[in-house]
């Protein structure tokens, strides 16, 4: 009995309330990673050139970065209302945990995927050998993956969003 973490029977509850905190550190961990990403972006397409001129000057580029931009701040957003809530006091703050979780890390894994567009043959490169420069973004692309699976997939996530939605007679 010395070696309980909380109230007998309540070890249940513990765990949920961890992953509850994971959640949300997960989703700032996706911010961190889309903004990584989404810096090293905006610095690279404005010295590269394509077809003769900059890719900032791309409109394409130009709009899908503007659109990343709003995606990030919107998970930020997600994540830090999430964790206020938690500071509230509110033990469970479902579903903007979960939101925040499967949001944010969606986030990170489409500005990287960009990203690695953006950086072409770079983007998939550690460093190059001829002169030792390296690049962040396969690095990026590749931890922001494993965040869509841990702490409970993505697929996980929207299922709490729709038994908040639904309730647990439609969802189970």
């Amino acid at each position: 009995m010395e070696n309980l973490i909380a109230e007998e029977g309540k070890g249940f509850h513990v765990a949920l309330r961890a992953l509850t905190y994971g959640r949300i550190g997960i989703g700032a961990s996706g911010v961190g990673m889309a903004q990584s990403a989404f810096d090293e972006c905006v610095e690279y397409i404005k010295h590269r050139e394509v077809f003769g001129k900059k890719i900032a000057h791309f409109q394409y580029w130009q709009y899908r970065l503007a659109e990343i931009a709003i995606q990030i701040e919107n998970a930020r957003n997600l994540y830090s209302k999430a964790a206020l809530r938690m500071d509230q006091g509110v033990e469970f703050p479902e579903p903007e945990a979960a939101g925040a979780k499967y949001y944010c890390t969606e986030c990170a894994i489409d500005m990287a995927r960009d990203a690695v567009q953006i950086f072409g043959g770079y983007g998939f490169m550690r460093m190059l050998a001829n002169d030792q420069s390296t690049y962040k973004v396969e690095e990026i692309y590749r931890d922001s993956k494993i965040t869509e699976i841990y702490e409970g997939a993505n697929e996980i996530q929207k299922w709490i969003i729709s038994r908040n939605i639904f309730g647990k007679g439609f969802t189970g």
